[in-house]
């Protein structure tokens, strides 16, 4: 009888222990981050690019339908100055969170440049590597805040590319455009001494508003 409540004590005992390490760890695991919400802005299509501005910078229609439209090709039309294209302004609330998004592919470079800009020097820029898939770098230009950048493989060739910022502006400009690996993050619009291009869905140009 002894040996039986000795033997029910040490499994009561044990079992006790387990739990409560199990609590430790659950009081231990941090929480997971939320993902941040978005509303959506603003989404463009290719008879915005009609008012857009287009700064050294040629842009073609090409002939293969993808996601179920035919993208673009922008091409430098110059090796000794900036190129680039943008969007008109873009009314916005004063230092709230923005992001900008739009799927392109690599041409003749492999690096692509987008960037929210306001009144000069306030800006966030990104480039992407459309040859590994891979964020090159972001920064942000004076008041501009909580800079981020992402990328997203579409298949194909195609990525989607993504970046964000607290803006301190009124009205904002989305300017984008091929670039080099040599360039630096905050000049990638300027010259590049070779031709560089890449491709660019029209209508996956979309700005949105973070909601808390």
């Amino acid at each position: 009888m002894k040996k039986t409540t000795l033997l029910l004590a040490l499994l009561m005992v044990t079992f006790s222990c387990k739990n409560e390490k199990k609590a430790e760890e659950k009081v231990d695991q941090p929480e997971a981050p939320k993902e941040k919400q978005y509303e959506l802005v603003k989404k463009f299509d290719a008879r915005d690019m009609l008012i857009w501005t287009k700064t050294r910078i040629g842009c073609e229609q090409t002939t293969e339908v993808q996601f179920s439209e035919l993208p673009y090709k922008l091409s430098r039309e110059t090796q000794t100055e900036s190129s680039f294209q943008s969007t008109n302004l873009i009314p916005v609330t004063y230092a709230n969170n923005y992001k900008v998004s739009v799927i392109a592919k690599k041409g003749s470079s492999s690096f692509f440049g987008l960037r929210i800009s306001g009144a000069y020097p306030d800006r966030v820029d990104a480039v992407f590597d459309l040859e590994k898939g891979e964020v090159k770098g972001v920064k942000k230009g004076q008041d501009f805040e909580n800079e981020d950048a992402s990328i997203e493989a579409l298949g194909d060739g195609w990525y989607k590319c993504s970046v964000s910022a607290n803006v301190s502006a009124d009205n904002i400009r989305i300017l984008f455009g091929p670039t080099a690996a040599e360039k630096e993050i905050l000049g990638w619009e300027g010259k590049v001494e070779q031709e560089s291009s890449v491709y660019f869905i029209p209508s996956s140009l979309t700005f949105e508003k973070e909601v808390n």
